[in-house]
């Protein structure tokens, strides 16, 4: 991935943080708990990822990689488009 592209997922990944978050700014080792996330708005985050980004990152990959920047990392190898949409739709 390289390009305007990755630009462009990246600061929707990074909005859709801020968004559920209610935050103005995250770094990429902000904590999504400590900034005050908890399960359900985990929850949330994920299901947004996919739909907006059509990423798979389900809440698991969340819970897993709290930090901003492990689950961008996390986001960055996921299976995108139409893939995306069959393995959301495989759990």
């Amino acid at each position: 991935m390289s390009g305007h592209d990755d630009e462009a997922w990246i600061a929707g990944f990074e909005q859709l943080w801020m968004e559920v978050l209610g935050v103005d700014s995250v770094t990429e080792h902000d904590d999504f708990f400590e900034l005050g996330g908890h399960s359900l708005a985990a929850l949330r985050l994920a299901a947004l990822i996919q739909r907006e980004l059509e990423i798979a990152v389900d809440l698991q990959q969340v819970l897993r990689h709290p930090r901003y920047g492990d689950l961008l990392d996390v986001a960055a190898r996921a299976p995108r488009g139409a893939a995306a949409a069959a393995a959301a739709g495989g759990h």
